[in-house]
Order: C-alpha cells, then structure tokens, then sequence
C-alpha cells in the first residue's frame, strides 16, 4: 500500500523539498516520502501520518532501510528512525514526541497536521 498523494504532497511541502536523512550519497532533493518507523508488512495505514513521514531523496529512503551501525544509530539520535513500540498506535505516538534533527542541525517537531515547528529550546 502506497502512502496518498496528497499526503506525499503535504510531507514534500512541509520539509520543503529537502532530505531529512541525508545520507553519505544524498540527492538533496526530496521526491518522496519515508516512514520513520519501518510499517512494515500488512494494509495497516496508522503510520501514514504527517508526523511518521519525512521527506527523503529516492537513494537515502532505500540506503535507511538497510542503515547499521553507527550510522544507524544517528539516524534514530537524528530522529529520522524511530524504532518501533509494542503497536502501531504507540509507534505513532512515539514519531508525534521524537523530533527530527535536518541536515543543518534544526530542531523539527511534525505536527499530526502536516506542519512543523522548530524548537528553540537549549536542552536539544
């Protein structure tokens, strides 16, 4: 199951066209959207949701799947991963609590309503 169009549109929109993941063989330019927490198999759409979704570049969206190590663990530091709960409710409530840190070290929250904002608060 492929996330909606117009939800592709509003996370492309929201991230301004910019890979979030930003990986070492980045594009830079987003065209699709990524679920933070893998959604795994099955129809289950509870994390086609702004705040579970980040743009990503075509190449960074396939080389997160396979991330190890400490890059791995700096995309879950980064936000970009977040690892999955005991269901996909709680997933998405841990995606809503975990911000995302972009490619030039801003703080984001994403909003259920597509929208993100900043932080400014010294302790992240």
């Amino acid at each position: 199951m492929s996330v909606p169009k117009r939800l592709v549109k509003t996370v492309l929109e929201r991230d301004q066209y910019e890979c979030m993941i930003a990986g070492p063989r980045c594009l830079g330019v987003a065209t699709e959207p990524d679920h933070r927490a893998n959604r795994g198999m099955g129809g289950s759409t509870v994390l086609d949701k702004p705040h579970c979704l980040i743009a990503a570049c075509g190449i960074c969206n396939g080389d997160k799947t396979a991330a190890t190590g400490a890059w791995r663990a700096e995309l879950i530091e980064r936000g970009v991963i977040v690892e999955k709960a005991a269901t996909n409710r709680e997933t998405a409530l841990r995606c809503l609590y975990t911000p995302v840190v972009d490619r030039r070290g801003r703080l984001w929250f994403l909003l259920p309503g597509g929208t993100r904002v900043e932080s400014t608060d010294p302790l992240f």
